[in-house]
């Protein structure tokens, strides 16, 4: 038992050791998923946070476009949107406290730039909600203060007092709601003060009875007091909301809304560093623990090689000895001493080796097949260490591979990190090219722009600005999309601002003439014959005359009068730029005198040419000329949202094919 004991000692040893092992490379490669699965987490409340950012926005931009011009709204003072942006805030504090107490994120300062942006969001969510009730109360048509306006104003015009002064009154106070000027508002001051002096001289001249007189001096200047009221609390309101979009509460949402949006993506930048640091000392840690498990097992095998196989191989060589001495009278076996069984074994082999010699005429019989068979074992054991040695050569070379190959992986990402954010900041650079929604507002408040690139920058631009009471609307599609396309983009804005801001040619016709001369000597195109170009509908308004000129380069216009028909006027069949018959080219004027409400649809081909629908087919013009014939009834607020909302219904889960531009303006 004593023997026996030893052996199974040894063999347990070997066995925990392993075990040891083992278990020890599986809990760091269970540690590994688990900080990977957190990296991940990580990322994808980041991506959330974004995403919720974007679409408070949205919902913002909704309100005002929607809700602030619907009426149900005053006379319920119920919000759809303003509901949900005020949910979407408070998710998104408490995602931002969740990732404020992530273990991932241990910096303090980050820590406390996370606590100031989660404030930001709720002074955000304050000033709209203090931006949504100025809106309730300055009211609309029949609601608020301009619907009790007009209350007192129409019981004002049952009196016999001087009914063009109160549409003197009127007509400057809609003024006001229309273009919200300081001056507008002196105006209706000033006729109200001359209003409270004609009543005065009225009820003087016209009522001889004193009684009669006070009673109807006091009912009607009453009325007016009232008016009176309500119109500098409107006024006041307005101011408080903010006539532009960087005045007021309107202008303090903007700003906070710009804080936000810089400071996620701050946080963003430096928490996926951190992440792309720990991830880097975690596998570092990995390979640490890989390699001591690799060498204990190693020292392991050495371990039992030593306590079993010396034995084991010696007792080989006293078989050996016996075998060249051929077995000879005078041979004595040679003495091995061990405590377990292996010595036991040797004294058994000593045994039987003595035994042996006594049938010494037997074994000299199968001498010679012994003999043979001991050489093929030995060839097999050369041929089986030679592949061994093959094995452990290819072992060591796949593992060096297998490192250059991970050195090689993260190079690649490095390198499309640092393309993404190279495009994403000519992203940004595109976006201060095109003009902005405030600047829109200003030359053409009713209007909307549906501007969807398909890759993060986009070949399709617009185009807006003014010169000598005339308005240059343009929608552009250059030459493929993303980063060659936005190139093209930049050249086409750039030759656009050179030829009507600059040279003042504010002719349609001349514009396309120009903007190909442009394109051809920029792109050197008669040494070169490249073909870059662009497709591009262009419409010149005169504020003056309320005449609109368009022409176009393979892009149509489409417009639909106030009796709900839809007009199409197509495009001259050249591009702008691109080699061709004839580098000069000469674009057709078309000139439209349209009627008060006639709306007019600029775009490009990326919406017509999506696939979509239940058979996926093309959208084309035609179903495009259904659904803005459809439209009529709505107001033009609402029409970028309905586009916007068709074109995914369109889309679904097809893929997007082309940047996406629409223009829409009414006269």
């Amino acid at each position: 038992m004593k023997f026996l004991f030893t052996i199974k000692s040894k063999l347990y040893i070997s066995f925990f050791v392993f075990l040891f092992a083992t278990t020890t490379l599986a809990a760091m490669l269970f540690w590994y998923d688990a900080q990977m699965h957190q990296i991940e987490k990580l990322t994808l409340a980041l991506s959330q946070i974004d995403l919720d950012i974007r679409q408070t926005d949205k919902l913002e931009r909704d309100f005002f476009s929607s809700e602030a011009l619907n009426l149900e709204f005053y006379e319920t003072g119920d919000s759809y949107y303003a509901l949900q942006h005020r949910e979407l805030t408070s998710k998104l504090q408490n995602e931002l406290l969740e990732l404020r107490t992530h273990p991932l994120i241990p910096s303090t300062n980050l820590r406390h730039r996370i606590d100031t942006l989660r404030r930001s969001v709720i002074k955000y969510e304050t000033t709209f909600d203090d931006l949504v009730t100025k809106i309730y109360q300055r009211g609309f048509k029949n609601q608020g203060y301009e619907g009790k306006m007009s209350e007192h104003l129409d019981s004002l015009l049952q009196t016999p007092l001087d009914k063009l002064l109160l549409y003197k009154i009127r007509q400057a106070e809609q003024r006001f709601l229309l273009y919200k000027e300081e001056a507008q508002i002196e105006q209706v001051n000033a006729l109200l003060i001359e209003f409270q002096n004609h009543i005065e001289v009225f009820t003087q001249k016209e009522y001889q009875n004193i009684a009669t007189r006070t009673e109807k001096r006091t009912e009607w200047t009453e009325l007016t007091n009232k008016y009176e009221i309500l119109w500098r609390r409107l006024a006041g309101t307005e101011r408080k909301i903010g006539y532009r979009s960087k005045l007021g509460l309107k202008g303090k949402l903007n700003q906070l809304s710009n804080q936000i949006e810089t400071a996620i993506e701050e946080i963003n930048r430096e928490i996926h560093k951190n992440s792309e640091t720990f991830r880097v000392e975690s596998r570092k840690k990995l390979i640490w623990v890989v390699s001591g498990s690799i060498l204990l097992n190693l020292i392991l095998g050495l371990w039992m090689i030593r306590k079993l196989g010396t034995p084991i191989k010696r007792i080989s060589e006293t078989i050996h000895n016996v075998i060249e001495n051929d077995f000879s009278v005078e041979w004595k076996p040679i003495p091995i001493q061990h405590n377990d069984e292996i010595g036991r074994l040797s004294k058994d082999v000593n045994l039987l080796v003595s035994r042996i010699l006594e049938r010494t005429a037997e074994v000299f019989k199968q001498n010679n097949e012994l003999q043979e068979q001991k050489a093929e074992l030995e060839q097999q054991t050369e041929e089986i260490a030679a592949q061994r040695d093959l094995v452990e050569s290819k072992n060591q070379s796949i593992y060096a591979q297998n490192e250059y190959l991970e050195e090689q992986q993260e190079k690649i990402q490095l390198q499309n990190k640092n393309i993404t954010s190279s495009i994403n900041y000519a992203k940004r650079i595109q976006r201060a090219m095109l003009p902005s929604q405030n600047f829109l507002e200003e030359i053409f408040p009713k209007s909307f722009v549906y501007f969807n690139p398909r890759d993060i920058v986009s070949g399709d631009f617009y185009f807006f600005t003014e010169r000598d009471d005339k308005i240059v609307i343009a929608a552009v599609d250059c030459t493929g999309h993303g980063v060659p396309g936005a190139f093209m983009s930049v050249i086409g804005n750039d030759l656009l601002t050179q030829i009507v801001v600059w040279r003042g040619v504010t002719e349609s016709n001349l514009i396309l003439n120009e903007l190909h001369n442009g394109i051809v000597q920029t792109l050197k195109q008669e040494e070169t014959e490249n073909r870059d170009g662009m497709d591009i509908s262009l419409c010149v308004l005169d504020k003056k005359t309320n005449e609109i000129q368009y022409s176009g380069a393979k892009n149509s216009l489409l417009y639909v009068t106030p009796n709900g028909k839809v007009n199409q006027i197509k495009g001259d069949r050249h591009h702008i730029g691109g080699v061709a018959k004839q580098l000069e080219r000469d674009f057709t004027t078309h000139s439209i005198k349209p009627e008060k409400g006639t709306r007019f649809y600029l775009l490009t081909d990326g919406y017509l040419d999506q696939f979509g629908g239940k058979h996926s087919k093309k959208y084309s013009t035609k179903r495009f000329q259904l659904f803005i014939e459809k439209l009529k009834p709505l107001h033009i607020f609402e029409l970028q949202h309905e586009v916007e909302r068709n074109f995914i219904e369109w889309k679904g889960s097809e893929k997007q094919i082309d940047d996406v531009l629409v223009i829409g303006f009414e006269v």
